[in-house]
């Protein structure tokens, strides 16, 4: 059996507080190409840190958090520095070790 994605990461933050994060923190993004960007950033990490699958192919995220190792990982580069800020703050005020349970 393959080794399960999500024990290659440290640390994990609850799928809706991270949600609640990056919708706080982008919420007045007014311009297209940073929307845009915006969208391609949460469409790769959602692949790469929250959809896991198994080796038959079933979502395997065994209790639906973001998996990630530094926190850089889950901020969307291209806000201003001061949501840029405001996302690292409450990204590791939230952030348990991956053996935590929630």
């Amino acid at each position: 059996m393959e080794k399960h994605k999500y024990l290659e990461y440290q640390y994990k933050i609850d799928y809706f507080v991270l949600e609640r994060i990056w919708g706080t923190s982008v919420d007045r993004l007014v311009d297209y190409d940073t929307l845009s960007a915006y969208g391609e950033f949460r469409n790769k990490v959602s692949l790469e840190h929250y959809l896991m699958f198994d080796e038959d192919g079933r979502m395997d995220n065994p209790d639906g958090c973001y998996y990630f190792n530094d926190v850089e990982e889950l901020v969307f580069q291209e806000a201003r520095e001061e949501e840029k800020t405001l996302m690292r703050t409450k990204i590791k005020e939230n952030m348990v070790s991956r053996d935590t349970v929630l």
